[in-house]
């Protein structure tokens, strides 16, 4: 059996005392150390925000680089630091921070997402949009994708880029499983309206049908395939397409009441098609449809059809626009009759509701309450498609902005 001795015994309990302080000693120098660097950086920081605020910004982000290379989580730093700039509205300074980061091997896949991202979003604001594109590209498939994807997919329609257009919003549905068949529908459409001006029949039919298979008898589609129709001389079938929007789409056949009653007249059925526009009256009544189908029957039929047509339309759908036409449509019959002061006082009559309608008379965009005397597919204060009411109002005009 081992003895051991009590020297040994007594020695143990001050052994580990002398362990433990050493540890604590390690420990604490650790903790100076931990402390110096964390100070080292911090100084390192405010140098680098202040060669910013003093207007030198190369200088100041090689020395926030430097940062961020010593501690990841600075990254978002140069994040914030990036997009103050470019709400400042100093682009070119956001510009030097994204890229900065954008070019460097050290971060991570999202950061380099996220730099690109931000970059390509600088040289939007900036107007450089070749530049922006190639960014926005850069970005990969995870969290800012489909932010990416957005910004592209608005940038091409700045541009008028429609078939970049199509594509960016196909992607965009798979990404975010939301449907963009409408904008892809109105896309198709841009291109064949752009085809049928430049005479590019075989271009304007195969938009228009993909415009169809995208959104089946959509309004602007079938108005369009209509002129396709005409184009190529068979009013018979621009008839039949605009006859599904007189069925399904009543309220936009102001767009194409004139070229309706050519094409019928083209076919010698020039009183059937002015029937069909009369018939539309009694629930679209008001606006554009009304004063093309005032015109036509003042030409065709002569002012007492067309005072009769306006007595009904008051009857049921009274508006401003009836008024000024009825106005308009019995001084027309009382300028060859025997009564001068009766002109007189219709002359007086027309000319305050024509100021009228033509100061209120304004398509609203239900989206943003953009206002302007004519119709647009897109709204040019928000960009989006199909916000505007295809019905003209008369009311009182907001405070909201028009053109």
């Amino acid at each position: 059996m081992i003895q051991i001795s009590t020297s040994w015994l007594l020695l143990l309990p001050i052994m580990f005392g002398v362990g433990w302080m050493a540890a604590r000693w390690d420990l604490r120098l650790e903790n100076r150390m931990d402390e110096r660097e964390r100070m080292r950086q911090q100084r390192s920081t405010f140098k680098g925000l202040s060669l910013l605020l003093n207007e030198q910004p190369d200088q100041a982000i090689e020395t926030l680089v430097k940062i961020a290379q010593l501690d990841p989580e600075t990254v978002e730093l140069h994040f914030s630091l990036g997009n103050l700039f470019r709400r400042r509205g100093e682009t070119e300074r956001a510009i030097k921070v994204h890229q900065h980061l954008a070019n460097r091997d050290d971060l991570k896949p999202r950061d380099r997402d996220h730099a690109a991202y931000e970059l390509g979003r600088d040289f939007l604001r900036a107007g450089l949009l070749d530049r922006a594109e190639s960014s926005l590209n850069r970005v990969g498939e995870g969290k800012f994708a489909v932010p990416a994807k957005e910004s592209l997919l608005e940038m091409y329609q700045v541009e008028r880029d429609w078939k970049k257009a199509i594509i960016a919003a196909t992607e965009l549905e798979s990404l975010q499983g939301k449907s963009h068949q409408t904008e892809i529908a109105q896309f198709h459409c841009e291109l064949g309206q752009d085809a049928l001006r430049r005479k590019d029949l075989a271009e304007a039919e195969q938009s228009i049908q993909r415009a169809l298979q995208a959104v089946p008898n959509h309004a602007r589609a079938l108005i369009l395939q209509g002129d396709y129709f005409m184009a190529t001389e068979r009013p018979a079938q621009a008839i039949e397409a605009w006859s599904v929007i007189a069925n399904s789409h009543p309220a936009y056949m102001h767009l194409l009441a004139d070229r309706w009653m050519l094409a019928h007249t083209e076919l010698g059925k020039t009183d059937e098609g002015l029937d069909r526009l009369c018939e539309l009256l009694k629930t679209q009544a008001s606006g554009e449809l009304l004063d093309i189908t005032h015109k036509q029957l003042m030409k065709i039929r002569g002012p007492q059809a067309a005072n009769v047509m306006l007595s009904e339309v008051i009857q049921h759908s009274p508006s401003l626009s009836a008024l000024s036409k009825l106005a308009e449509t019995r001084l027309a019959i009382e300028e060859n009759g025997a009564h001068p002061e009766r002109v007189i006082e219709l002359q007086s009559i027309l000319n305050i509701l024509r100021q009228r309608t033509t100061s209120l008379a304004r398509y609203t965009c239900g989206n943003c309450g953009f206002r302007a005397r004519r119709f647009y597919w897109q709204c040019p204060g928000c960009n989006h498609w199909e916000a505007y009411s295809p019905r003209r109002s008369e009311g009182v005009a907001p405070s909201g902005p028009s053109m």
